[in-house]
């Protein structure tokens, strides 16, 4: 049994003995990324203080200073917060004290769910949870789609209390497992809910949230507050939650962090320039972007025969292939990764030098997810480079527009031709790699047609002859 009294007075204690601090917290300047807020300043319990400091976790980010107070004392929340700015932990810690102070009972089922939008970003999340709970008992879990059902299932029926999930995945065990017990509930974390939103995910979480119990903490956080996301809160909260928006000047940050580049590469150049510029910095952490699954498995294979070792990650590949590349990537110091924008929103990447993006993205508000890939953390450091063909070097003004400003980068076309035709007559007699180049051909051009922004990337401006050799083939 929950123990009703036990809650009532850690909330209470709680809110006395932080109510002068969460005042102190709202005068902090709006500017840093890390508030001069150390983790020990905080009433946080022995196991947990320590576990930080091992991770290096010693002064907080201005979200975790101003979240971490209101949710300990057990207001909802509606956060606005950017990607790596340090949420997880925020909405993390308060759990772990929560079950820590009152010694939750085991036995109480699932009492903590944290949903997220995508199987990276679940392990990404599940993994830091992890991390965290070194020195507590606490049982914790993860479901998504793409593993197996069966194995979460005997995972489930085994005492879990904080379980992190996709929402397809989720409102399925709730349909169909038995004995899953969230009558406990105490958090419901929403995290990363407008990309939930943008996904699809809108009926499912609507779903997920009529099946919990009423009484509960909500805490949901978005990278924006639009007409969907403020229509989901009105169905995930049952109390009036805390608005907080926590503004960095994204913007400068990533001005100030990561060097942005551009290349005018006409479509005969371009396969040719990317190996050159992978080549040349092959000892750096780089992350190549393109706008279809075909044609990440086209370059990545080609590549690779060429003696790259590449990684790829795609929606087209199966779960455990994506978490495994995705956490050999990170793991790495030197790797190159060719991907979609999978990769683009959410997952924190550490100490990527590079980010190359082979395709302008087809949604203008994809590049600054894209570049933030890169330049991340306090002393981080990037620089990324976007490739256009000569009939898109309109979409500068665009940036422009938007406060981006990009430099030119001029490369010289030295022995271009001589690659050329080696790579082309390389790919003709390889029937595997041929197949391959004819379907990234007809996935890039299917995207082509997709751009939002018609009148810069217009697709009868493009020369459909001079594009195929930017797949390595002679004529289509």
């Amino acid at each position: 049994m929950v123990n009703l009294i036990q809650i009532k007075t850690f909330r209470n204690l709680t809110i006395v003995k932080l109510k002068k601090k969460i005042i102190w917290l709202q005068k902090l300047k709006k500017n840093n990324v890390l508030s001069k807020n150390t983790f020990e300043k905080f009433i946080l319990s022995k196991k947990t203080t320590i576990r930080l400091l091992e991770l290096f976790y010693t002064h907080l980010t201005k979200v975790q200073s101003v979240c971490i107070p209101y949710q300990i004392c057990g207001f909802d929340i509606l956060g606005s917060a950017r990607t790596g700015s340090g949420k997880t932990i925020a909405f993390l810690i308060p759990i772990i004290e929560f079950f820590y102070t009152i010694q939750w009972n085991l036995k109480n089922g699932i009492s903590a769910l944290i949903i997220t939008p995508t199987r990276e970003l679940s392990l990404q999340n599940y993994y830091v949870l992890k991390d965290l709970l070194k020195y507590h008992s606490f049982s914790h879990g993860v479901v998504m789609g793409g593993a197996n059902k069966k194995t979460e299932i005997e995972k489930l029926e085994k005492e879990t209390t904080i379980l992190v999930a996709t929402p397809g995945r989720l409102l399925d065990h709730l349909k169909t497992t038995k004995n899953l017990k969230f009558q406990n509930l105490q958090f419901l974390i929403i995290d990363e809910a407008d990309r939930c939103l943008e996904i699809g995910f809108e009926e499912e979480i609507v779903a997920i949230v009529k099946l919990l119990p009423k009484k509960r903490q909500t805490v949901l956080f978005s990278a924006t507050q639009t007409r969907n996301i403020q229509s989901l809160s009105r169905i995930s909260f049952q109390k009036t939650p805390v608005l907080l928006e926590i503004k960095e000047n994204t913007r400068e940050k990533i001005i100030e962090n990561i060097d942005q580049g551009f290349v005018i590469c006409k479509p005969e150049d371009k396969l040719v320039f990317l190996l050159t510029l992978i080549k040349k910095n092959r000892r750096k952490k780089i992350i190549t972007f393109f706008n279809s699954c075909n044609e990440v498995k086209f370059f990545s294979a080609l590549f690779r025969v060429i003696g790259l070792n590449v990684l790829e990650l795609h929606g087209a590949k199966k779960q455990f292939k994506r978490t495994s590349t995705f956490f050999k990537f990170c793991k790495t110091k030197e790797s190159i990764l060719f991907c979609t924008d999978i990769a683009a929103r959410g997952l924190d990447i550490p100490a990527v030098d590079w980010i190359l993006q082979f395709n302008p993205p087809l949604e203008p508000k994809e590049y600054i997810h894209r570049i933030g890939r890169t330049g991340r953390g306090i002393h981080g450091k990037g620089w990324a480079l976007l490739f256009l063909y000569p009939s898109e070097i309109a979409f500068l003004k665009f940036l422009k527009k938007n406060n981006i400003n990009v430099k030119e980068f001029i490369f010289k076309k030295k022995k271009f031709s001589l690659l050329k035709q080696r790579i082309s007559r390389f790919i003709e007699k390889n029937f595997y790699l041929k197949k391959l180049s004819k379907l990234a051909m007809k996935s890039f051009l299917n995207s082509y047609m997709n751009y939002r922004l018609k009148n810069i990337f217009d697709f009868r401006k493009i020369n459909i002859n001079l594009v195929s050799e930017s797949f390595g083939l002679n004529s289509i």
